[in-house]
């Protein structure tokens, strides 16, 4: 049987995807906490957390290269975010809200306008409008600062050069140490009505489709844990497995 490794795409089929799509987002996080990502619509994703003690911290990211996807599937990097405006709806459960000390912030990792590697921390609060597990919020990379309080604390974004974003969450008696929770906590987050506007809100992406050719498809935990659900299905069609899917749950993450 013919075949091609293929290490990028070469003419192959393609579309586009709006900047902040939710299937595409990840989360990580340390043990023996777990937590997962879900898209829950075409403009929504939901994050489920449970916290062991009281240092773990969950990040949902988005990462400026895709590196998860099929070369003939994944979608282009563009580090530059400077004419990107991100706007969606939080909402939130049982996780530190908005407007506390330890609340959700958006962590920037790139370089600043010199090259030199710099990393930035957005309180979403100072963004948000509404209530603190309930709020509209706003992001515009070209006018966006860090520090917990503006304008006296501001520590302006570069937003040309950005590798990845996450946002963090942690449980309400979050403070930074090893103590267990008892019995742990359930937390959620929602980003829901995720828009993205300006000249850098779109992103091409591989549609390359793959001929059925008769195997059916066994995944691995350990690679996929921090994937939306909706996105590994849909790597699993495009490259033409069938049939039945045997889902691996393994034990080291």
């Amino acid at each position: 049987m013919a075949f091609w490794l293929a290490r990028e795409r070469r003419g192959q089929e393609s579309d586009y995807i709006q900047r902040f799509d939710p299937r595409f987002w990840t989360v990580n996080f340390p043990r023996p906490m777990m937590a997962s990502v879900v898209s829950t619509a075409p403009d929504a994703l939901r994050v489920a957390c449970e916290f062991h003690s009281e240092g773990e911290l969950a990040g949902l990211i988005w990462e400026s290269e895709d590196a998860l996807d099929h070369p003939l599937h994944a979608y282009a990097t563009d580090r530059d975010y400077s004419h990107t405006v991100l706007r969606f709806r939080w909402r939130s459960n049982a996780v530190i809200p908005l407007d506390e000390v330890h609340g959700p912030t958006l962590t920037i990792e790139g370089r600043d306008a010199g090259g030199a590697p710099r990393a930035w921390y957005v309180r979403l609060w100072n963004y948000a409008e509404g209530d603190p597990e309930d709020a509209e919020i706003t992001i515009d990379f070209a006018a966006l600062d860090g520090g917990f309080l503006l304008p006296g604390e501001a520590d302006p974004v570069w937003a040309g050069d950005i590798d990845r974003m996450f946002v963090s969450l942690v449980a309400p008696d979050y403070d930074g140490s090893e103590g267990a929770l008892a019995g742990g906590e359930a937390g959620w987050a929602e980003l829901s009505e995720i828009a993205c506007d300006g000249s850098g809100s779109v992103l091409r992406r591989g549609d390359a489709i793959i001929a059925p050719h008769g195997l059916s498809m066994a995944t691995g935990y350990d690679d996929l844990y921090n994937q939306t659900p909706e996105r590994v299905v849909a790597a699993i069609a495009a490259l033409g497995y069938r049939g039945d899917i045997v889902h691996y749950v393994g034990m080291s993450h």
